[in-house]
């Protein structure tokens, strides 16, 4: 599936994408590596757990492959986000539901505050996110896992139509197993109740896995 999962993203991604005011690149190491790292450094990155790690170590963790890779989200001609996509037959999260072929991860991390807050600006970033893997890259579901206490994502991830399924346990975190199609896309636009499993120590769900993965859960500035 991972060779797969490569051929679907790879050939749609060798050029920039503009979404809206957004433009998506392939994420290039050398150049964005040490602003990465300053991204990562911040408290509001910790869900990541890569604070403090060091560039070579970093850059490992970054590199591209056949079932992962990472675009550059600029806004204003600056650096905005960085979105990490991948196969989730490949990661510890395929371990905790039924991997259907065209599904694909996503993680995200969003820069430091400069200036201004920008309201609403968070949620074009996913809506953004969103149309860029249902309908550039024509893939069936975008699958997220994002940590239990990370709670300035869970009504966003709602609002734009990711619908959670249940408590997982990852190895790394406690996490909520969360799934957003063309059609809970459309449904978000009618609602925008959150729609909430119960956590790990109230679900009888709960899994866990013994393979190893990075942590890399979605991450929301708490200000924007």
């Amino acid at each position: 599936m991972a060779r797969h999962w490569s051929r679907h993203c790879v050939a749609s991604l060798s050029t920039p994408i503009v979404i809206d005011e957004f433009v998506f690149k392939p994420l290039n190491l050398p150049q964005h590596l040490a602003m990465l790292q300053s991204w990562f450094n911040q408290d509001y990155a910790r869900f990541w757990g890569m604070q403090g790690m060091s560039l070579d170590a970093l850059a490992e963790a970054l590199a591209p492959s056949e079932h992962k890779l990472a675009l550059i989200g600029e806004w204003q001609a600056k650096p905005l986000f960085m979105v990490e996509l991948y196969d989730p037959a490949q990661d510890e999260v395929g371990e905790h539901y039924a991997v259907e072929r065209l599904d694909c991860g996503m993680h995200l991390i969003l820069a430091p505050l400069e200036g201004k807050p920008v309201h609403g600006l968070s949620g074009q970033v996913m809506q953004a996110i969103a149309e860029l893997i249902l309908e550039k890259l024509a893939f069936k579901r975008m699958v997220v896992e994002p940590d239990q206490q990370n709670h300035k994502i869970h009504r966003l991830n709602s609002q734009i139509g990711i619908r959670y399924q249940k408590a997982i346990q990852l190895r790394s975190k406690a996490a909520f197993l969360g799934f957003c199609s063309a059609q809970s896309r459309q449904l978000a636009q009618k609602t925008s109740a959150p729609c909430m499993p119960r956590t790990a120590s109230q679900s009888t769900q709960v899994t866990h896995a013994t393979h190893t993965t990075a942590v890399n859960p979605i991450i929301l500035q708490v200000t924007r």
